[in-house]
Order: C-alpha cells, then sequence, then structure tokens
C-alpha cells in the first residue's frame, strides 16, 4: 500500500530541478500512505515518485522497480492479489526476477501481454508503468475504484497523485471551481467520475486505464459492469456450490501479507462472513476489531461479539464515545479526501482504523457485499416505485397532491411513514432514468435549480443500462455500483485507513465473485422482502442466527448529537459571516440551512433530522474545502 506521483513532459520538459521540488512535495503530503519508505526516478521527461507501507516483500520491496534492462519503471499504490500465480506462469515463460515482490509482477506482466495485462490482474491497485524506449507512461486504476488516482493534463504536461491534496503541491494547477460538479453534489452529495470539483483535474475511473505519450492522453476502459449474461441453476444448492468456493478463494487470496493482518467485524452479515471463512482457513486466531458506539441504536457489538466467539476469533471492541465536535477532525476529512465528504461515518471510521492500526497494519472488510448480493433496502425501494407506475399516472398524481394537504395537519405533520409514502408516490411520477437520481437526494432538483439559476439535466448519473440491464434490480444495483460505491464507500475507507497508515481490503469485491453474482437470479439475491438471500444461505452454518435476524444498520452517527457550541460556530463561520464564495448562494438558502441543520429534532411528514443534519454537514464541507484549498469560483 502506497501513495503514488510525478509529472510528465515529452514534448517540452521542465528543469529536473523543478519537477524534483514539486514530485518532494507531493511525496511529503503522502506520508501518511506509506510512512515506511520512499522512493523516486528523474530523468528527461519525467519525475515520478512514491511512498511505501510495506506489507509484500518488506526487504526487497522497494519501489520503483526497474527492469533488468531499464527500459521499464513501476511504481505501485496496492496489492495484486494473485502475483504468486501470475509470477510462477510468467517464470515458466522464461522470465526472471529480482525481488519477491507484486510490483515487479507488473514490469514483467507489461513486457508480456501489453495493456491487455489487466484482464489478468486481482487486486486494489493504481500504478504508473513508464516505457522509456516507447516514451509512454500506462497508468491504470482497478476495477471497482478501491485506490484513487487523480490526474490534471495542459499544454502536454500530465501531473498524477494517489490524493488530491498531493496533486494540488503542483502550483501550475488552478485551483477554480468546477462548476458542473455543484449540482450533483447539491442533489446528491456525490460528483460522478471522472469529474472533480476543480475544473482542471479528474479522477481516473474505476476499469480504465490511460497511456500518455507525445501524442497526448489516451483514455480507454478495460472493465465494464455487465448483468446480461444469467446463469440458470437447477436449485439452490447448485447457486451455493457455485459461490462458496469463489467466497472462500477469495478470502485466501487477500491474506497474502508479511505483516499481521486482522479483520473489521460489525456483526453485519458481509463482514461476518469474511471473519468466518478467514478464520476457517486460518491455523491461528484471527484478529477482529468492531466498534461500540455508545448511542444505543448505532450499536451492533453484541452481534459482532456473538460472531467472534462462534468463530473462535481473538475479538477486539473499540468504544466510539459520542464525542463533542472538534473542529480538527473537520477540516482532517477535507484534507484527507481533498473533496468535500457528506458521509459523516468517516468520523467513526477514522477513529476504529487510528484503533485497529496499533494492533495490525492490513484488515479484511466487508466492503461490496450490499452491493453484489442486493443487500441494500434502496434496490427494494426502487422495484416497488416501478410497480407503483403501473397505477395510472393521474392517480398518483392525485395521490401525491392529497399527501402534500395532509402534511400540514397537525396531527399528521409528524409522521416519518407519510413521508416516505409521498416521496415514493412524487418519485413514480418520474421519468423512469430519473428515479434512481431522486432516490439519492438531499436537495430536490427544483431546489437546486433555483439556488444555482438554472435546469440542469445530470445526464452523468442516467448512465447505468436501463436497456441492456435484465431486470429492474440490476439497473438500480448497477447504479449503487457504478456511482456510489467508488465515490463515497470507497473514498471513505480508502482515505480514512490510509489517514493512519492501516491497509483495508475487500474480498467480497473480487472479480471472480462479481462475475458469479452478476449472474444469478433476482430471486436468489432479494426474496420475502430481505437481502442477500443467497449469502444467507451459504453462510447459515458457519454464523449464528443472530447475524441474520436483526435489521440491517449502516455505519453511522447520529450527526444531531454531535453538534455542540463549537460545531455551531463554524457552521455559522462557514455559511454566513466569513463564507469563502460570499454571495455565491442566496442568504435565505443558506440561512434556512443553518437553522434547520442546528435546531430540526424530530421527523416529521416533511423532513427528517437524518436529512437536515446531512444537509447543513454538505454545506459546511463545501465551504471548508473551499477555504482550506483556496478555490475561486
Amino acid at each position: 500500500m502506497c501513495g503514488i506521483c510525478g509529472i510528465v513532459n515529452f514534448t517540452n520538459p521542465a528543469p529536473k530541478e523543478q519537477r524534483q521540488s514539486i514530485v518532494a512535495a507531493m511525496n511529503q503530503a503522502m506520508l501518511h500512505r506509506g510512512p515506511d519508505e520512499g522512493g523516486t526516478h528523474s530523468d528527461t521527461f519525467l519525475t515520478i515518485g512514491m511512498r511505501r507501507l510495506s506489507i509484500i516483500d518488506l526487504e526487497g520491496g522497494s519501489q520503483p522497480v526497474h527492469s533488468a534492462d531499464g527500459n521499464l519503471i513501476v511504481i505501485q499504490n496496492g496489492e495484486i492479489y494473485n502475483y504468486r500465480e501470475l509470477r510462477a506462469d510468467l517464470e515458466q515463460r522464461g522470465y526472471s526476477f529480482q525481488t519477491q515482490s507484486d510490483t515487479e509482477v507488473l514490469l514483467v506482466m507489461y513486457r508480456e501481454y501489453g495493456t491487455d495485462m489487466l484482464s489478468k490482474l486481482r487486486g486494489m491497485f493504481a500504478f504508473c508503468l513508464y516505457d522509456r524506449v516507447a516514451q509512454q507512461v500506462f497508468i491504470a486504476r482497478d476495477r471497482f475504484g478501491e485506490k484513487p488516482l487523480f490526474y490534471r493534463t495542459r499544454n502536454g504536461r500530465l501531473s498524477f497523485a494517489s490524493e488530491l491534496n498531493a496533486l494540488l503541491q503542483d502550483p501550475e494547477i488552478d485551483r477554480r471551481l468546477n462548476y458542473a460538479a455543484l449540482p450533483y453534489y447539491l442533489r446528491t452529495s456525490l460528483v460522478p467520475e471522472p469529474n472533480t470539483f476543480l475544473s482542471e483535474v479528474q479522477s481516473l475511473s474505476p476499469g480504465h486505464f490511460l497511456t500518455f505519450s507525445q501524442q497526448g492522453l489516451c483514455i480507454q476502459p478495460y472493465f465494464t459492469l455487465d448483468y446480461t449474461e444469467a446463469r440458470r441453476f437447477s436449485s439452490e444448492g447448485e447457486a451455493v456450490a457455485y459461490i462458496r468456493p469463489l467466497l472462500e478463494q477469495a478470502v485466501r487470496r487477500q491474506t497474502v501479507s508479511d505483516v499481521p493482518l486482522g479483520a473489521f467485524l460489525s456483526g453485519g452479515i458481509d463482514s461476518s462472513t469474511v471473519v468466518a471463512l478467514l478464520q476457517q482457513q486460518s491455523t491461528q486466531q484471527v484478529k477482529t476489531f468492531t466498534v461500540r458506539f455508545e448511542e444505543a441504536a448505532f450499536d451492533e457489538s453484541p452481534i459482532a461479539r456473538q460472531v467472534a466467539e462462534h468463530c473462535g476469533t481473538d475479538h477486539h471492541e473499540i468504544t466510539i464515545p459520542n464525542y463533542d465536535f472538534e473542529p480538527d477532525i473537520f477540516w482532517m476529512i477535507i484534507q484527507q479526501v481533498g473533496q468535500p465528504f457528506r458521509d459523516s461515518s468517516a468520523i467513526p471510521s477514522y477513529f476504529i482504523t487510528r484503533e485497529i492500526r496499533k494492533h495490525v497494519k492490513v484488515a479484511l472488510s466487508g466492503d461490496g457485499g450490499d452491493e453484489l448480493f442486493g443487500g441494500y433496502a434502496l434496490f427494494q425501494w426502487y422495484q416497488q416505485i416501478l410497480r407503483l407506475r403501473k397505477i395510472p399516472r393521474p392517480v398518483r398524481q392525485l395521490g401525491s397532491g392529497l399527501l402534500d394537504g395532509l402534511t400540514l395537519l397537525p396531527g399528521l405533520n409528524t409522521a416519518s411513514t407519510l413521508r416516505k409514502v409521498r416521496r415514493v408516490l412524487k418519485t413514480s411520477n418520474l421519468e423512469a432514468k430519473d428515479i434512481p437520481l431522486a432516490l439519492n437526494e438531499f436537495y430536490s432538483g427544483s431546489v437546486v435549480d433555483e439556488v444555482l439559476g438554472h435546469q440542469h439535466h445530470y445526464q452523468d448519473l442516467k448512465t447505468y443500462p436501463s436497456l441492456t440491464a435484465p431486470s429492474s434490480l440490476r439497473e438500480i444495483m448497477h447504479y449503487r455500483t457504478a456511482h456510489t460505491l467508488p465515490t463515497n464507500m470507497l473514498v471513505k475507507v480508502d482515505r480514512m485507513s490510509m489517514a493512519n497508515s492501516l491497509e483495508v481490503r475487500a474480498p467480497l469485491l473480487d472479480p471472480e465473485i462479481f462475475a458469479a453474482a452478476a449472474q444469478l437470479p433476482d430471486d436468489l439475491l432479494i426474496r420475502g422482502g430481505k437481502g442477500k438471500y443467497l449469502l444467507r444461505k451459504i453462510m447459515g452454518k458457519d454464523l449464528p442466527a443472530s447475524v441474520f435476524d436483526h435489521p440491517k444498520q449502516g455505519f453511522a452517527i447520529p450527526l444531531y448529537k454531535y453538534q455542540n457550541e463549537a460545531f455551531a460556530a463554524l457552521a455559522n463561520d462557514l455559511l454566513l459571516d466569513n463564507n469563502p464564495w460570499e454571495g455565491f448562494f442566496p442568504r435565505p438558502f443558506l440561512e434556512r440551512a443553518l437553522r434547520l441543520g442546528l435546531k430540526h429534532r424530530r421527523n416529521t411528514a416533511r423532513l427528517s433530522v437524518f436529512q437536515s443534519a446531512h444537509r447543513l454537514w454538505m454545506l459546511m464541507q463545501l465551504l471548508g474545502w473551499a477555504r482550506f484549498y483556496k478555490v475561486k469560483l
């Protein structure tokens, strides 16, 4: 696990000393990603650098790695889990190796297969490979976006880095707002890749690679989400026999490490699955870690404890108290993520990874299970809304209007159920392609249009394959996996864990598991109103019943209880008193967000406490980011 960065110019390179100074600053900004070691390479056309968190081949795995003839040079962030199998195959083909590292395998794979090598890699990675003979840089990112890669090109010059904060050490980058990102952020709290909040900076999308040479920049996909090849199973038992070995293989692959390894254990199905399979394959007690929230409604630690006892792990509980807000944590999130980040679960994620790092250097997680096996309630909401659309539209519009009126009645204006039914009806009146967007919204499209001054179309969030996906369930699963997973869930995991120099791996995002899960019929994903039906069947004998019986809980905090005087003071300062974009947002819009975010304490038929608190947090993050990075309009 590392951080990588560099500056490349094949047509009009700047003096080497100038590039080296900038790359050194980039490397220093990513020290937390790799505190064990640093490395650079510099020649006529480029300077590249990296920070290393030593996991594999502790003594011989230094980077950059050079080929024996010096014509190929590579730096990597991440791990190639199947590097031993790849290496063995390459050795049979006559290749030899100088180290025991997975990074060197990338060099030889490139020599044998060129860019086609990517289809053979199993791992989480972002790497840069320099071909000195071809005068070309080849940069690739893993299939689901576990590892980040940001870049900027202008006038024949490419600069790149694993983190935005590091990339912005390049003084040539204009820190100007990408206005097109704002409507996406206000609407859904996320910005679809390859967009970022900065007009000159892009993110290399998951499953894509770029080549950069004197001919310019070329970006291509090597992996796309595909649900079209459904597989027929004669029985549930056949499906179980098909998926389970792949789960076992993925967990086994991701235990490759020369340093101590542990696992997150939340008490949910996904992390419990990983822990059970990990312990079954281990000759020693696996170290497992869970969070115990003082807020009881968010505490799954008793179930995690049962799983640990059932599986026989060496279990550790980490208590997350109801912290008083401190501005330092707010600014830490902005610095580590590099963009505004709405998901407040970054806060407990930071604290648990900090504590886990005291025990191990690598931890396995259950991330990806909901996306692959149909776990989110959102998936069922989407299907219910589509079924509701069979009712004539005038009837649905009438019902929506009646519910709008009911929300104003004193006896019903606090009914959360009424809010949900009202939202379902309103959403059903939209065009089908707009429904996933609406289900993920914080501010409605009409509010965003009013605040920003004109109508927005959100085209980058309407790219799921509505015509090719075999079912409505697969449509919404594609939306979540393509958009929310890489820009929210995996961002949180990567940035908060790497802030604490902890490597987190997600076995359920193994490509073979995805390919197999994508072929499952819908009724093996969701049945009887419960998601992850087949995963429950697979693991039913390996885990206590409590794992499957309790309601699904997200890894979140009650943000409104996190607020104190310091929180209110910072919110007021950013939104009103010292707004870095004074006059850009209408003041009544900011005042309302501030008032509701700080004072709204009961769910009503029109607004939940979660939504009001996080709308304010979104604006604080946006304006705090603008201040921290001195972003111009």
